[in-house]
């Protein structure tokens, strides 16, 4: 690994996970992409590179050009740390997002090579003019250049902003992943760090959004785009975003009991656009209960446990319900479905907090040891369970005594992204909720701010 200061994308995630990440959403959105380090080099090879930028790369002068108009934007990136867009230097609508862990520039996402539809024409003039000079045959450039199809402009800032929470989701987890093997390593020979270890391991399994999902998701964007299912297509770029936003979150490690319920929501949303008929959901939660303190990403593992384990070995419809009430001086919260079940030796084991694959059972391990972490012995994680009736999780959670002072430690910690709200808003890329930024500041840039 690097010196400490200048961590690489590579020391904390597999480049071929990122790049079949960055394929999959380039593909699905209609965009090109590219990864760079924070020197502007690239760490991914481009992902769905349109023909014309081909073909101005082709010419001397337009790979010189190409070349400086992505490094500017990798530096604008970097000197911003928050997404912007801009006209690239070939007449593109471009833009750069940042790869930010704990406050640390690590490389920027490079995402474009569009013609928004609102301007198409105005677009496509400026992009000849700006390359028949470089010696490109103008019949075969404007050819290629009304072949594209345009885009709409908040689609490809939706584009730009799902893709760096995607990216940022996943070098987050490897970041924490490092981190915990680091502090492990070290705590052996000095046991005065096994406080940190603990609080490495809370951050890790905090901010973990299976990363099938986030593949599969992008696999049904792009299906819903190309069926000409537009409105599902936007369902599923706003609720995918809303939810890697929400895993970031490190401001806090609690959250009240409707923010978690909103998130479920959004996940099961994307789901059931997946599943159709086969996937129901039902929410049944105490209103008295909704602004009760809980641990922040508890809730979406044991759904997304029901979903893959009991609906999605099933053909027939899959009800998942979430309930919520008090039961003495605890919050009692079950996750149920009525799909495939377990069996009785599976359902034993995870009673006595066994669990026989870390790899097919990570989020119920994850649950599990953040609430014996988080809340000692005042909470109870319970299952019921038969096959081919289905499932039940219960979570029992003490409403008298707060967090560890392990889990109140990470609430200093800075925040990896803005914090979704919890009105239904579509919160923004940006901590201070501005949105995201078509007018960059590109004093003696070659970059065009877009009006």
């Amino acid at each position: 690994m690097t010196n400490i200061e200048e961590p690489r994308i590579e020391d904390f995630v597999d480049l071929s996970v990122l790049q079949r990440l960055q394929d999959s959403f380039a593909q699905a959105m209609g965009v090109a992409a590219v990864t760079v380090d924070r020197e502007g080099k690239p760490v991914t090879a481009v992902s769905n590179f349109c023909r014309v930028c081909l073909m101005i790369r082709e010419t001397g002068p337009g790979l010189a050009r190409c070349q400086r108009c992505d490094a500017e934007g990798g530096r604008l990136a970097r000197r911003k740390q928050a997404p912007f867009a801009y006209k690239c230097a070939g007449g593109f609508l471009d833009a750069a997002a940042p790869i930010i862990i704990d406050g640390q520039y690590l490389g920027c996402i490079l995402c474009g090579q569009v013609i928004p539809s609102d301007s198409a024409e105005e677009f496509i003039q400026d992009i000849l003019a700006r390359n028949v000079p470089l010696g490109i045959d103008a019949d075969q450039l404007e050819k290629e250049v009304r072949a594209m199809t345009p885009l709409p402009r908040d689609r490809f800032q939706a584009a730009v902003e799902m893709l760096s929470l995607t990216a940022n989701n996943i070098i987050a987890n490897g970041a924490t992943n490092v981190a915990q093997a680091r502090l492990l390593r070290e705590s052996q020979e000095r046991a005065a760090l096994q406080a940190a270890l603990q609080e490495a391991q809370l951050i890790a399994l905090k901010a973990q959004i299976n990363p099938h999902f986030l593949f599969n998701s992008l696999t049904l964007i792009g299906y819903t785009s190309v069926s000409g299912d537009p409105a599902s297509t936007e369902e599923i770029v706003y609720n995918l975003s809303d939810l890697l936003r929400y895993s970031l979150r490190n401001v806090s490690t609690s959250v009240e009991l409707s923010e978690e319920i909103d998130m479920v929501e959004r996940y099961l949303t994307i789901q059931k656009i997946g599943f159709g008929e086969r996937l129901r959901s039902e929410i049944d939660v105490d209103p008295e209960l909704r602004r009760t303190q809980i641990p922040c990403m508890l809730l979406q593992p044991l759904v997304e446990n029901a979903v893959l384990h009991g609906a999605e070995p099933m053909k027939r419809p899959v009800t998942i319900t979430l309930r919520a009430r008090q039961q003495g001086d605890f919050l009692l919260i079950e996750v149920a479905d009525d799909g495939a079940g377990m069996s009785p030796e599976q359902v034993q084991a995870i009673n006595n907090g066994q669990f026989a694959s870390r790899k097919q059972s990570v989020g119920l391990r994850n649950v599990y040891e953040r609430l014996r972490g988080e809340y000692g012995e005042s909470c109870r994680f319970e299952v019921e369970s038969a096959l081919g009736t289905g499932t039940t999780f219960r979570l029992f959670i003490s409403m008298t005594q707060p967090l560890s002072g392990h889990a109140e430690a990470l609430a200093d910690r800075p925040s990896g992204a803005a914090a979704a709200p919890a009105n239904g808003t579509r919160p923004t890329l940006l901590p201070d909720n501005r949105p995201l930024p078509f007018q960059a500041d590109l004093a003696d840039s070659i970059l065009t701010p877009i009006q």
